[in-house]
């Protein structure tokens, strides 16, 4: 006997009492089954959407799976181009929003057990004057769609009435989407001996009416295919192009008709039910036992007549009533009453009545039945403390990532590929792996350091994305070559000014050194009149000294021997420079000064000591003419002569 007869026969008053069950293998729950698969989708989604447990647990099972997307070439698993990295992801996680998408397929896999999807390519509607065969975008002309047919006034030949519509293909990657189907509306024909499948969409009538009412359709119907207007003409359904079409299927036990996933949430479905009971408990405990009742009874004195035989009790009540009123305005006042009254509280017992306890263990129940530990949901849940646990979740959402990896490899980037005409290329998602397993990740770490492992196997298994660190290196690195290039070149410009600085000051010494070394010989010439600079003799090897100014009588007479003639003042002699001390003057400044400062500097000495500056600059001159006449020597020796030749044989 099915459990749908059972159920009939339920319905029918075959079964009178509550606690009769028509099996031993029965419960409440059981009364009910659903008649078909669509019947189980709506109670799937009923209770996804109103049960405190079970959404939770689906939204994070299909969140925590999604992992980043990775780029690889097609040829030998490496990194493809750059360009070619950015296009698609442009498209795909910018555009489409591919984790988004995948996201709300995963949650459509875990309620219904199924998840249907296509891809939606933008185009755009023309409509045709049938007279005067005049086309036109509709956007660019006014029109409403009106008994299944397009009205239109044509600009040409001003004729009203119906247009012939159509659609063409328009490559705007902008509008492209992924469009999910509801497991309501799909009716599937499936072939067990092939197992092959065709998709049908049952239009549902509430988008046939909106599509039918010309006063608010029209943003609507100008976003619709035509082949969905034509089939709500012909009152037909929609057959998808299984080239379009993916169908993510929850895999399980083989049934009779295996066209249809069976729903995860299927085997919770009496525990569910259970905890709904357990909640409507709490909510009736909660109503009628949270709050004690409290009762005023009159007590007898000991020994006593009781307080009714002489006293009114009405008049007692009242005059209780007027004490609590009394009392809650003022509670320092001070009553009195004729004799005590007993307190009793009624109810308030909520606490001893709480099914808080069996709640917990059915929620336990529903975590299990939906494959994840309770601590997934409510926290606690680490590595070392539940690695079998982990190992059994980790390996269901590898199971997930292995479908997600299936639909874009054999769906979504081969139908973009061919619309969009981009160049070829793997994407998949990165390893799953859990957030706490420091063990792996030291591991990668130590494979690295033997060069067991690749860099690029490291990073994708720490977590980061490869292309985007390469990126980050190479603009580090050009950043730190440039700060260091300025600071060397920093270095070096105030070693060169260091340099110079010092050079300037050792010629300046040098020429110091010399002037006084003048200055002593001229002094030491002035304490001995018999010295060459006194009688206007130079000493053998020397130059012929000059003279100086004459006297205040006699005026000084420039000649071979410098002689003063008739003065009885006393002549100051300035010696002159022996050539070897001016060639090594020379040639201390030629080499100390740099060519740009060497005018500056002779500008210098002539201020100082002209004498000496004007020679300086003479010697200079005669040093150079003389290394312009300097001829090089012959690179090769001049041939021998014959006889000499002839001898040395």
């Amino acid at each position: 006997m099915s459990l749908a007869s059972e159920t009939s026969r339920r319905s029918a008053g075959t079964l009178k009492s509550l606690n009769t069950y028509p099996s031993q293998f029965f419960d409440l729950s059981s009364q009910y089954v659903p008649p078909s698969i669509k019947e189980m989708f709506r109670w799937c989604l009923y209770l996804y959407v109103t049960h405190s447990e079970i959404a939770p647990v689906i939204n994070k099972k299909c969140a925590y799976v999604i992992t980043d997307l990775l780029y690889e070439s097609t040829k030998d698993g490496g990194a493809p181009a750059g360009k070619v990295v950015d296009t698609w992801k442009e498209l795909l996680e910018r555009t489409i929003n591919i984790k988004k998408e995948e996201f709300k397929l995963l949650v459509d896999l875990e309620v219904y057990g199924n998840a249907f999807c296509s891809l939606f390519f933008p185009f755009e509607r023309f409509l045709a004057c049938p007279g005067c065969k005049l086309e036109k975008a509709a956007r660019d002309i006014k029109w409403k769609y009106e008994n299944h047919t397009f009205k239109a006034v044509c600009e040409a030949c001003n004729k009203t009435g119906a247009f012939i519509a159509r659609d063409k293909s328009v490559k705007n990657r902008r509008r492209i989407k992924i469009i999910r189907w509801f497991p309501q509306y799909i009716d599937i024909h499936y072939n067990p001996f092939t197992g092959r499948s065709a998709y049908i969409y049952r239009i549902p009538t509430w988008l046939k009416k909106r599509l039918s009412d010309h006063t608010q359709n029209k943003d609507l119907v100008e976003d619709t295919p035509l082949a969905f207007l034509q089939a709500i003409k012909d009152k037909k359904n929609i057959k998808f192009d299984p080239d379009n079409f993916y169908h993510f299927k929850n895999p399980g036990v083989s049934t009779e008709d295996e066209a249809f996933g069976l729903p995860p949430m299927l085997p919770i479905f009496k525990d569910a039910w259970l905890f709904q009971t357990y909640r409507r408990a709490q909510e009736a405990i909660a109503v009628d036992h949270i709050l004690p009742m409290t009762l005023l009874i009159p007590q007898p004195p000991a020994g006593g007549a009781s307080p009714h035989m002489s006293v009114n009790l009405n008049d007692w009540s009242s005059r209780m009533q007027s004490m609590i009123a009394k009392w809650r305005r003022d509670p320092n006042g001070i009553f009195t009453a004729p004799f005590p009254a007993q307190v009793e509280q009624i109810r308030g017992d909520a606490k001893a009545l709480n099914v808080h306890q069996e709640m917990e263990q059915i929620r336990q129940m529903i975590t299990g039945g939906l494959d994840v530990p309770q601590e997934f949901i409510y926290g606690g849940l680490n590595w070392t403390g539940s690695s079998i646990s982990l190992r059994v979740l980790e390996n269901l959402f590898l199971a997930r990532i292995s479908q997600l990896d299936t639909f874009l490899r054999d769906f979504v980037v081969p139908n973009l590929q061919r619309f969009c005409g981009l160049p070829q290329i793997v994407v998949r998602h990165s390893d799953f792996k859990m957030a706490d397993d420091v063990q792996q990740k030291q591991l990668a770490m130590n494979l690295r350091q033997t060069s067991t492992i690749s860099d690029r196997t490291t990073i994708e298994e720490l977590g980061f994305d490869v292309e985007q660190e390469n990126r980050r290196k190479s603009e580090e690195e050009e950043e730190r070559v440039a700060s260091m290039t300025r600071q060397m070149v920093a270095q070096a410009h105030a070693q060169g000014q260091a340099m110079v600085i010092q050079a300037e000051y050792q010629a300046r010494a040098q020429i110091a050194a010399q002037v006084a070394a003048q200055q002593a010989s001229l002094t030491a010439a002035n304490n001995n009149p018999m010295s060459p600079a006194m009688t206007g003799m130079a000493m053998p090897g020397e130059a012929q000294p000059m003279p100086a100014e004459g006297g205040a009588k006699g005026g000084a007479k420039g000649g071979a021997k410098g002689g003063a003639k008739g003065g009885k003042g006393e002549q100051q002699m300035q010696p002159e420079i022996s050539p070897g001390m001016l060639d090594s003057v020379v040639n201390n400044f030629l080499k100390a000064i740099p060519d740009d400062m060497k005018e500056q500097e002779l500008a210098r000495i002539r201020q100082t000591n002209p004498e000496l500056g004007l020679q300086i600059q003479k010697r200079m001159k005669m040093i150079q003419q003389q290394g312009k006449s300097i001829k090089p020597l012959p690179e090769q020796k001049p041939p021998t002569s014959a006889r000499t030749s002839s001898s040395s044989v």
